[in-house]
């Protein structure tokens, strides 16, 4: 059987090429993420000393491997089944000769190893390497330290190895299924048309990841934040999924009420074209799903990315009093409080230390340094409480004054069960542990950080005040710049300093922002790949069309109907995908219910969706026809 295998394969290598290009990115985008991933862990494990890089480094690594993972295999899978599907008539032939289903399913099976087994190392040893041209952004965004350095081990590769292989055996049983379970002459019929009917257990399926999407969505309703945020974009992924369970019933049921509406005078090539949508509704879907995933995951990545900066940017705003913020040491701060027109000064800077996360394990003390995380602890001089308000919940900050004492924010105790008077495990950069207790809950966490600590608190010592917060009589507010900038200091308004800080948020983003354009990158190609290989084995059937009297205008144009009704469906499915998790976004850190949009970012992602399918569909398609047609 491995013999006929791999005549088969070569027999079809132009179909299995699209999959093998696939596979190869697949593989190299999941090796990439999974040298991240070891590198954290490595960190943590074998360093004397280990800091908060490894939690961090394995955080940062796991969000993105989370839907990395999901997509790639998705996508994997889609090209596999959509390389095998069109294959559904030689499937049946085989049954009609007398092939038995398992004979039919071992040559599948042995095709589709193949191609893994080729396609996967090939992938995977640039992805190795390739994961290192990440190390500026990582030091750039604070994730690890200047001049780390990635590991590179056989681990990535084999993860890699273990989710390609059960995903591509899985999409190439599920392919061949049909033709293995039904009987010979059926077979060949069904090869013809594709049945729209889902099974029950489908349909129950795509019904429940719909309602689970919407639920998803509205968590930022009862639990506003970051975290409640986070929930809702997850939404995005189960809509998508459910649509791509129930596209062929959605796919046929649009396209016969399109037959339907078209009357006596309709176009002949647009009433072909929703008669092919309806009968080949499988094939469409396998061609609208990645499209539409492309621009849900690009527009409600980039949505939440620009809800989180500018929510930093209004929290800061509001919970600031001050009319300026200058740079200072503690002692100039104090020289400040002497200025005319000055009514109240505040010092503070920052604190960087690990901050415990979660308890030891201990069956697996390995695993204690991922337990740490590294932070910037918010350092509160004299004097802030009239000038800073980070929307204090429970407790006061006045008792940040306190020995031993810390403020918390709602984010950073979510599900810890921990609130006033518990105590939270810091490590300074010497790794001396100390328990602070906690003394307040907040809310801005986005604008004021995590953890807010006073002079009192015992992590103070060699930490330096470097930003005084001044609030000015009224109308004195010039008069006070002008002087302090006299004094030599750096001095800009609020509304200035609040526009730093969003650049600078901005900014920390772009090793997201350059992890989210790989993805997109990858899904981009994976779908035009799967349109270009379906439209390429449409020849038998549009020079058919042409023999029996349909002209060469007529084909184009029924064609770029389809193109039209893949690109509209995709572009609605996707937009309709992204509304709740945008509107669960905005609700969860702006307090808005308009979804906020990355428009530029959306209107690109609309632009590359008709461009794919036009450019993938109508001239292969056109091409095939033709060719056909001479033949």
């Amino acid at each position: 059987m491995w013999s006929f295998a791999r005549s088969s394969a070569r027999a079809h290598r132009a179909s299995l090429a699209g999959a093998f290009v696939i596979v190869v990115l697949a593989s190299a985008l999941l090796t990439a993420t999974g040298v991240l991933l070891d590198s954290g862990a490595r960190t943590g494990f074998g360093a004397e000393q280990p800091d908060g890089t490894a939690m961090l480094l394995v955080t940062v690594a796991s969000s993105f491997a989370g839907t990395t993972v999901l997509v790639v295999l998705l996508m994997v899978s889609t090209t596999i089944s959509a390389a095998l599907r069109q294959r559904r008539q030689e499937f049946a032939l085989l049954r009609a000769v007398g092939a038995t289903g398992g004979q039919v399913r071992q040559m599948v099976t042995g095709e589709v190893l193949l191609v893994l087994a080729l396609a996967g190392p090939v992938g995977a040893v640039p992805g190795l390497f390739a994961a290192r041209l990440l190390t500026p952004l990582l030091e750039s965004g604070g994730i690890v330290p200047a001049g780390y350095q990635l590991t590179l081990s056989p681990w990535p590769v084999l993860g890699t190895l273990l989710l390609l292989v059960p995903t591509g055996l899985l999409a190439a049983r599920l392919a061949s299924k049909e033709a293995v379970r039904t009987s010979p002459t059926a077979a060949v019929q069904q090869s013809e048309a594709e049945p729209s009917a889902l099974s029950t257990a489908r349909r129950t399926t795509a019904a429940c990841l719909g309602v689970a999407g919407v639920a998803v969505a509205t968590v930022p309703f009862f639990s506003p934040g970051i975290m409640g945020t986070a929930a809702a974009a997850s939404s995005a992924l189960l809509l998508i999924t459910g649509s791509a369970l129930a596209g062929p019933l959605l796919v046929a049921g649009l396209a016969e009420r399109a037959v339907r509406a078209s009357g006596p005078g309709s176009s002949v090539s647009g009433h072909m074209a929703m008669l092919n949508a309806r009968g080949f509704s499988r094939r469409l879907t396998a061609a609208i799903v990645p499209l539409a995933l492309l621009l849900a995951l690009g527009t409600v990545q980039s949505g939440v990315d620009r809800t989180v900066v500018e929510a930093s940017g209004v929290q800061l705003e509001d919970g600031l009093t001050a009319d300026l913020v200058v740079d200072a040491t503690d002692t100039q701060s104090t020289q400040l409080r002497g200025v005319p027109g000055v009514d109240a000064v505040a010092s503070t800077g920052t604190v960087t230390a690990d901050v415990k996360i979660e308890p030891d394990d201990e069956d697996l003390p390995a695993l204690d340094a991922l337990s740490w995380e590294p932070t910037a602890l918010r350092l509160l001089g004299d004097g802030v409480t009239g000038v800073v308000d980070p929307l204090v919940r429970e407790g006061t900050l006045d008792d940040l004054a306190s020995a031993g004492t810390v403020a918390v924010s709602q984010d950073a105790t979510f599900g810890t069960s921990k609130g006033l008077g518990d105590t939270v495990e810091v490590r300074d950069a010497d790794g001396v542990e100390t328990e602070l207790t906690i003394v307040a809950v907040y809310d801005r966490s986005l604008g004021f950080g995590d953890y807010m600590v006073g002079l009192g608190s015992g992590l103070a010592d060699g930490a330096a005040l470097d930003t005084a917060l001044v609030r000015t009589d009224a109308g004195a507010t010039g008069d006070v710049r002008e002087t302090v900038e006299a004094l030599g200091l750096g001095v800009r308004t609020t509304g200035e300093y609040v526009d730093e800080v969003r650049a600078s948020g901005a900014e920390q983003q772009q090793f997201s922002a350059v992890l989210l354009l790989a993805l997109l990158t990858f899904i981009a190609m994976a779908a035009a790949n799967t349109l270009a290989m379906l439209s390429s084995q449409r020849g038998g059937e549009l020079a058919l069309l042409r023999r029996t009297g349909a002209t060469g205008r007529q084909l184009t144009t029924m064609v770029a109907v389809e193109a039209a009704f893949v690109a509209v469906l995709a572009w609605g499915i996707g937009t309709l995908s992204v509304v709740p998790a945008l509107v669960g976004a905005g609700y969860g850190l702006l307090g808005t219910v308009l979804p906020p949009m990355n428009w530029p970012m959306y209107g690109g992602l609309t632009a590359a969706v008709v461009l794919i399918a036009v450019l993938a569909i109508v001239p292969v398609a056109a091409r095939r026809g033709a060719g056909m047609a001479r033949a």
